[in-house]
């Protein structure tokens, strides 16, 4: 006993102070941002610098071993760079087309709940609330479970 008045006590302390804080954004949180962006930066032009080293060496060695493999290896880079700028633009307007898709959708409502079911629920409630008051009659009970069996059966129905 003394464990679960403890307990409502902490939660009833850790709920106060949880609504007593802030809910705009921490400036902790620009401040990632900043240096996450700067990160990003950084290993894009890391790996951009990389990817043209690996392309510059592969070019000289082409050329080294022969003026028509180097002239084949630069036109394979160059038609590389061009295919993949037209996919990027490609896939950027269908991420576009596809966002748009998705706001222009309207979703049919459908209505589980009918008056019918609302008021089954609130028969059950009421022979919930007979049921411990009684302290479950065979009656109740019975008439609980049949209540609840129309109740699932209608919800089941309009589900459908």
């Amino acid at each position: 006993m003394i464990n679960g008045i403890i307990k409502l006590f902490y939660s009833e302390v850790v709920k106060t102070k949880m609504k007593g804080m802030s809910s705009s954004d921490y400036k902790i949180r620009d401040e990632y941002k900043e240096i996450k962006n700067i990160s990003l930066k950084i290993d894009s032009m890391f790996l951009k610098c990389l990817k043209f080293i690996m392309g510059s060496i592969i070019l000289i060695l082409a050329f080294n071993i022969n003026i028509i493999f180097g002239i084949g290896t630069f036109l394979v880079e160059v038609a590389y760079i061009v295919y993949k700028k037209m996919l990027e633009q490609q896939v950027k307007m269908s991420i576009d087309t596809l966002k748009n898709n998705i706001n222009s959708i309207e979703l049919p409502k459908v209505n589980v709940v009918t008056e019918r079911s609302k008021s089954q629920i609130n028969i059950l409630i009421t022979l919930l609330v007979i049921g411990l008051l009684t302290s479950f009659n065979w009656s109740v009970v019975i008439s609980f479970i049949v209540v609840f069996i129309f109740t699932i059966k209608d919800i089941y129905s309009n589900i459908k």
